[in-house]
């Protein structure tokens, strides 16, 4: 009888707790959920290649290419990718909102070792955008060599995807907010017995102070 008594009592607490608990169990959830949207969500990455072709007989008295080419022109065609010229060209063309600036720190270019192909690699948040800009970033770079040095020995051998596809995260979003709503909704129950407790030492105490005043005044009597 006595354990029956106990259960009702808490289920009891809880239903007078029941905003308590449940508004706790929300926060959690959109406490989860801002952290995987704006904190935690993972950077995506693209890459487009470039491959930098030997000059042919016409245009070896501008740059003389060997069977491989030459560390320093590489070099250059990586500064010239990440100049302020190809990166407004590339922006401009995606339409984004950032900066040169911003981009050149999102980028990468290099080369693989042993050939002449040329890595460009970019990071941001947005999938396909990252693609779109790896992309733009390609083409800008081989119309640039044709403006700059008047050769048109790069080309592009692979595009970035701009296909949108849902990261872990995003396809487990369900299942990690049903996570944050348990552990919510456990820390709400907690906090309810805390209240609770303190409630029922608190009318202990006003109880206690009462009939301490009772006996008082039986004593008195």
């Amino acid at each position: 009888m006595a354990e029956k008594v106990m259960v009702f009592n808490i289920l009891k607490s809880l239903r007078n707790h029941i905003k308590l608990i449940a508004g706790i169990a929300l926060l959690s959830m959109a406490v989860i959920w801002a952290l995987l949207t704006y904190i935690l969500a993972p950077n995506y990455q693209a890459t487009s290649q470039l491959y930098i072709e030997e000059l042919t007989a016409d245009t070896q008295e501008l740059v003389q290419l060997e069977t491989s080419v030459d560390q320093q022109v590489v070099q250059a065609y990586i500064a010239m990718i990440k100049s302020r010229e190809v990166l407004s060209a590339a922006l401009s063309s995606t339409g984004s909102t950032m900066t040169p600036m911003e981009l050149f720190d999102r980028i990468a270019v290099s080369s693989v070792p042993g050939s002449q192909v040329l890595n460009i690699t970019v990071e941001e948040k947005d999938r396909k955008m990252a693609g779109e800009i790896a992309n733009a970033l390609a083409n800008a770079a081989v119309g640039e060599a044709w403006n700059r040095m008047k050769v048109d020995n790069l080309s592009i051998i692979a595009i970035a995807s701009v296909e949108e596809k849902p990261s872990v995260l995003e396809e487990n979003i369900l299942y990690v907010l049903a996570i944050g709503a348990f552990f919510g909704t456990v820390v709400g129950i907690l906090m309810a017995f805390i209240a609770e407790l303190f409630n029922m030492l608190f009318r202990t105490g006003i109880l206690e102070k009462r009939r301490k005043r009772s006996d008082l005044q039986t004593v008195f009597k």
